[in-house]
């Protein structure tokens, strides 16, 4: 697509006024400026200037720019707030296109007085880059990790953090379009508690690339191996009071087979799904076109007698390409529901009420399957353990946003955990 649209936004005009209002009219202000856009219904955005910027900006002048506008960047998907800064209102702005910034003001009588565009730019300085600093030997390479120590001398307990699905790595960012550095705050809220904890690329990923030589040769028991590789040297090491594991959605499955092996001392469920990974999958293939889901099931059904299979829809090549569907075949041996029961520790299942990839379902189903497990729904927060709002567009917007701390309700109920287990 051509970026030359960016330079007509530079043109729509500010003013600025007296700010008065709150986070909260501000929100309201960009929910109205949306929906106005996408119908085009610019003769309503145009009520919402200020009698200063009606003045710098003829009615039919800002129609022709966002007709063009529309045209090249598509309907907003979402708006989210990116921060304040001198009475200037920020806002991530999701296009089907294009992802820009739009910075408001308002006036004391809610009208705009500042409207306008810039092309946005991703705050690379909140994606962290981590130093390895623990590290596994592996028989087809090494696996790079992050341990993050309090300052004591005294032993401490720590945390295994096992990643999610996908090209996932130690610090909860991927290259299809997640950087939440999720992981690396755990971290650092867990040190700051003084609990210590590691985190690690898995095979193929980040610093861990080339442990894996071939992707059709990797396998779900790999990742469970690599997990307990790490576990087990966590429980050698002196600096250490206890072990905990802490899995983190497909990590989920992994951290409860691990724990149950190597015996550790709690294990933390974070967005963990309950039914067989097929289920879930087509679950969601369902929510876009009951069609597919229909066609999955069959490859599903060939991968679960554990056949590959070679004619594969387009629409659905990505999930099932021949190189992953052995990791598949392995994956469906495994129920989460049926893994967590063998657990005779102490166990903590957290879900937040906004997560468009796992449901509360899933949590209650695990808490079903082990009644003694402790189980924290926490309201707001999504599948990256931010909050985040219902809506889908806005959701998926706070994936690419780093610097969103995580939810206000997980970080208490995870160090509570610890520490029970610990006195």
């Amino acid at each position: 697509m051509k970026k030359t649209f960016l330079l007509l936004l530079i043109c729509i005009v500010s003013a600025i006024g007296t700010q008065a209002q709150t986070k909260d009219d501000y929100n309201t202000a960009t929910v109205n400026l949306k929906n106005y856009y996408n119908q085009l219904q610019t003769d309503s955005m145009y009520s919402m200037l200020s009698d200063r910027l009606k003045t710098l900006m003829p009615e039919d002048k800002m129609e022709d720019q966002f007709k063009q506008l529309y045209a090249q960047a598509g309907e907003i998907k979402a708006c989210v707030f990116s921060k304040e800064e001198k009475g200037l209102y920020f806002y991530k702005t999701v296009f089907s296109n294009a992802i820009l910034t739009m910075i408001i003001s308002l006036t004391p009588d809610y009208k705009l007085s500042t409207f306008r565009f810039i092309p946005y730019q991703e705050d690379t300085t909140a994606v962290i880059k981590e130093k390895s600093n623990f590290i596994l030997k592996t028989a087809t390479g090494d696996l790079y990790g992050t341990l993050a120590m309090p300052e004591t001398t005294k032993k401490v307990p720590v945390v295994l953090i096992i990643a999610g699905s996908g090209p996932t790595d130690r610090n909860g960012n991927n290259k299809m379009g997640v950087t939440c550095n999720a992981y690396k705050m755990l971290a650092d809220s867990l040190q700051k508690a003084g609990i210590a904890s590691v985190r690690y690329d898995k095979r193929g990923i980040g610093e861990s690339s080339n442990a894996l030589k071939d992707e059709e040769s990797v396998t779900f028991e790999d990742m469970v191996k690599d997990a307990e590789g790490f576990a087990t040297m966590l429980k050698e090491d002196k600096r250490f009071s206890s072990v905990f594991v802490m899995g983190h959605s497909e990590g989920s499955l992994i951290g409860m087979i691990i724990s149950e092996k190597e015996k550790v001392a709690g294990y933390i469920s974070l967005s963990g799904i309950a039914e067989r990974a097929d289920k879930i999958i087509e679950k969601q293939i369902n929510t876009n076109s009951p069609a597919l889901e229909k066609v999955a099931e069959v490859i599903f059904d060939s991968l679960d007698k554990g056949y590959k299979v070679k004619d594969i829809d387009s629409d659905l090549l990505t999930l099932f390409h021949p190189s992953i569907q052995p990791y598949l075949i392995s994956w469906l041996k495994y129920e989460p529901k049926q893994e967590i029961k063998k657990l005779k520790i102490p166990v903590l299942i957290i879900q937040g009420t906004t997560d468009i990839q796992v449901s509360v379902d899933e949590a209650q189903a695990l808490k079903k399957a082990d009644p003694r497990a402790t189980l924290k729904i926490i309201d707001g927060m999504n599948h990256i353990l931010k909050q985040a709002p219902a809506d889908r567009d806005q959701n998926i917007a706070t994936y690419s946003e780093p610097s969103l701390p995580l939810s206000p309700g997980l970080m208490p109920a995870i160090i509570k955990f610890i520490n029970a287990d610990v006195k």
